[in-house]
């Protein structure tokens, strides 16, 4: 399986659950932890394979909008939930 195919993945989730979402996050490694809240960005194949993003949009000036991306792998796929408060975000991710 080549890198690219890392990022697709099989979820129970529809893309129409998770299009589009707001989804409160927390992804480790090792060595890195990074968490927030973003927006679920989806693709899917025919198949059923879909390729999921979370997106954090940041604002480092007043002109200037940056799109930081975190794809998930199959490890963290699973671990989307929705999230016991929806007034925070509809969905969870802790992996």
């Amino acid at each position: 399986m080549s890198n690219n195919e890392d990022f697709w993945v099989k979820t129970d989730w529809s893309r129409d659950d998770l299009r589009d979402k707001r989804v409160q996050f927390e992804l480790t490694t090792t060595d890195k932890k990074v968490s927030g809240i973003g927006v679920i960005r989806i693709s899917q194949r025919p198949s059923g394979e879909q390729h999921i993003e979370i997106v954090v949009t940041t604002a480092p000036s007043y002109w200037e909008h940056t799109d930081h991306i975190f794809t998930l792998r199959q490890r963290h796929a699973d671990r989307i939930q929705r999230h016991p408060d929806q007034s925070a975000t509809e969905f969870q991710l802790l992996a």
